[in-house]
């Protein structure tokens, strides 16, 4: 690591403009033309710090003035098999290049271990890898260094397709691929209004707890599921404007659901608008509701600017009303991997999951 006397880790200074110039330079390193979402969006990042709180949780590193590496932890609490943990999303992990083979990236982790350890004393992180991308060949090596990295689920993408024409040109689809979406219908915006007995409006603030109490029921269905400790906690990651948008599903004027979605930019030919769902609940719902909701949905992001949809086959919720909403599977997929610290903890594959996807 010679290379590295130069450079500090330390925490993120917050030169937020920076960081998504170097990121964009290493990603387009990384995957050359292909699309890519911007997770390194100034209003992203800073939203993820009001989450994080804590300053300790972005580490950096820097070369003087220049930033030159990323790392993002993102504290929450989980419930599994009974009993309840301390934990956090790592994520962002992100450095120049040029740093690919002296260490840097194995340092900021190393630096990001020792505070979560020795300081904040979490059970586990959660971590997200791409088969191919370089941090998932980095985490293979630390785990062939004894490191204790248990592989907990693949994740594979649904999507939808809001606006075929600017998808198509901003991501380069080819022809088959237009063709395959159209055959499934996964194009066309659906034209159902809600009314009457069901409706969607923005989260209103006072409904807080009550959207709490529907998302932490999902402790008591699946194999690991975040687990909300207050209402502030919610808030912050529920309402954020331009960046996570929620909307309440009434019924007779009763929440009955839940749908909160991020909105990323796609960098592609073309800088387009995205919605990556997040928390959704329709568990009270019948089946052909939960589809009706959906499109009700899916016509209220087209209308507002949304040109695609993704999301994840986490398991935590019944995922056959977005098949019924025209959503298809696509090949790119990711790896979730716990990084366990507590050794009382012992983690075997999971088959559903409830926790974001950044």
């Amino acid at each position: 690591m010679a290379g590295l006397t130069e450079i500090s880790i330390e925490p993120f200074r917050g030169d937020l403009e920076a960081l998504e110039k170097m990121a964009h330079q290493a990603w387009r390193e990384e995957y050359g033309q292909a699309s890519f979402p911007n997770l390194y969006r100034p209003d992203f990042v800073r939203y993820l710090m009001r989450i994080a709180a804590d300053p300790k949780h972005f580490v950096a590193a820097y070369k003087g003035k220049a930033i030159v590496a990323f790392l993002a932890n993102l504290p929450r609490s989980f419930y599994y098999q009974g009993k309840f943990y301390r934990a956090i999303l790592s994520c962002l992990l992100v450095s120049k290049r040029e740093y690919a083979r002296q260490g840097l990236a194995q340092a900021i982790i190393r630096e990001a271990l020792r505070i979560n350890q020795e300081i904040t004393h979490y059970d586990f992180a959660l971590l997200y890898l791409e088969q191919g991308h370089r941090s998932f060949q980095l985490v293979e090596k630390l785990k062939k260094e004894g490191n204790h990295l248990v592989f907990l689920k693949k994740m594979h993408v649904l999507g939808r397709i809001l606006n075929l024409d600017k998808v198509a040109y901003s991501e380069g689809l080819k022809i088959w691929e237009k063709a395959v979406i159209k055959l499934w219908g996964s194009h066309k915006v659906p034209s159902v209004r809600l009314g009457g007995e069901f409706y969607l409006e923005t989260l209103n603030p006072a409904e807080i707890n009550q959207a709490m109490n529907l998302l932490n029921s999902y402790s008591e269905k699946i194999d690991l599921a975040r687990f909300w400790v207050n209402q502030s906690e919610v808030d912050k990651e529920l309402n954020y404007p331009g960046v996570s948008n929620t909307l309440s599903v009434k019924r007779d004027g009763q929440l009955v659901g839940i749908l909160n979605y991020l909105e990323h930019e796609h960098l592609g030919r073309t800088s387009e608008r995205w919605a990556w769902l997040n928390h959704l609940y329709l568990d009270s719902l019948k089946v052909k509701e939960k589809a009706r909701i959906i499109n009700g949905f899916l016509k209220y992001l087209s209308e507002q600017g949304i040109i695609g949809v993704i999301e994840w086959n986490k398991g935590y919720y019944p995922q056959s009303c977005l098949y019924r909403s025209r959503f298809f599977p696509y090949f790119r997929y990711v790896n979730l991997y716990a990084w366990v610290f507590n050794p009382e903890l012992f983690f075997s594959r999971i088959k559903s999951i409830y926790e974001v996807q950044i």
